[in-house]
């Protein structure tokens, strides 16, 4: 039996923050929070018996507010990943997009899904975040009605579920995440030491020098690229950087409904990520930009949590075998996320 919990958390002149609470009443439990429908806790125990969060998230939902940096748990659309020159073309027609990135657009721009406050709703186990976004809010074309759901599904499933529709006679864009950071060590200090991560993919997208795909996809056979199987994820990004990389920040392209595990092996945590789509950006928490308090009271490093955001390759618009993110008018898109939580004993 799942329970939904309500709180106001914070009052300030941007909006009310309110955190809404799913427990399943057996260890397992998940909070969101009205403002970028940001997914702001996943709890659950390690094989000890001990639970905690296994994502990172700000201590303060002001620093969440202000945030562009790293949207910590947040939804993120219409589009996420870069688009190249914030612009593209379609049907002869050229659309300027918001560039929050140098040049680019990234995850939406600065006024995203992740810098929205939403509209929330209890449902069957979970949470219903919804809105109207018109292009004068977020500089997309189409009017978007969208929504993103999250809630338990069975034996500790928890499902990610967004719908978009084109209220308008203009196409627009549509490929929606989350960018959830995940850290299953109990002591958030530990970074991602114990951590092992298999990705079904077999090749990753070649990367210009502002991280915005060439259109190349490259195998990813005995590079450090490969988690074809299950490998130790600090021992990797210790790879990868010898590489002249500053970690990971790249899009995989991913096959099968099952894309991704990753894992504890100290405490025994371990999360499959199933997916719908055929990418998976990865990033490791590269650099920071200035002090910050994470998780109750933890000092944010480089490096202290993984982002696994599953979508549509990014960059689409500009290659077109990346996968179709138009939506078209009048026409619904609905994608979904699954993190599949178990303990290894």
């Amino acid at each position: 039996m799942v329970t939904v919990i309500t709180q106001e958390v914070v009052k300030s002149e941007a909006g009310n923050f309110t955190k809404y609470t799913a427990d399943n009443g057996d260890g397992y439990a998940f909070s969101c929070i009205n403002y970028g429908a940001a997914l702001t806790s996943l709890i659950m125990p390690d094989k000890s018996g001990d639970c905690s969060n296994i994502l990172l998230q700000f201590t303060d939902p002001a620093s969440l507010y202000r945030d562009q940096t790293y949207f910590f748990g947040k939804a993120i659309g219409r589009a996420g990943g870069r688009i190249k020159d914030g612009s593209y073309r379609l049907n002869g027609r050229q659309y300027r997009l918001p560039q929050n990135e140098g040049m680019n657009t990234l995850h939406g721009g600065a006024d995203g899904f992740h810098h929205a406050w939403w509209n929330a709703g209890i449902t069957k186990n979970g949470i219903e975040f919804s809105r109207e976004i018109k292009p004068e809010e977020d500089g997309f074309p189409g009017i978007l009605k969208t929504s993103v759901v999250y809630r338990w599904g069975e034996n500790h499933q928890f499902h990610i579920e967004f719908k978009g529709f084109d209220d308008s006679d203009e196409t627009s864009l549509f490929n929606p995440t989350v960018h959830s950071y995940f850290n299953l060590n109990q002591d958030k200090t530990r970074g991602l030491a114990n951590h092992q991560l298999e990705i079904h993919a077999d090749r990753v997208a070649e990367l210009g020098g502002d991280l915005v795909p060439t259109g190349k996809l490259l195998p990813v056979e005995n590079t450090s690229f490969d988690f074809q199987r299950s490998r130790p994820l600090d021992k990797m990004i210790e790879s990868v950087r010898k590489d002249g990389f500053p970690g990971y920040d790249h899009p995989f392209r991913v096959s099968g409904s099952l894309i991704a595990t990753l894992k504890n092996i100290n405490n025994g945590r371990h999360v499959d990520l199933y997916s719908d789509r055929n990418g998976l950006i990865m990033y490791t928490l590269n650099t920071i930009a200035g002090p910050e308090n994470v998780n109750g009271g933890t000092d944010l490093k480089p490096f202290m949590a993984v982002a696994l955001e599953p979508q549509t390759l990014p960059d689409a618009v500009h290659h077109p075998e990346f996968g179709d993110i138009l939506l078209r008018p009048h026409q619904e898109q609905s994608y979904h996320i699954v993190y599949d939580l178990s303990v290894d004993t």
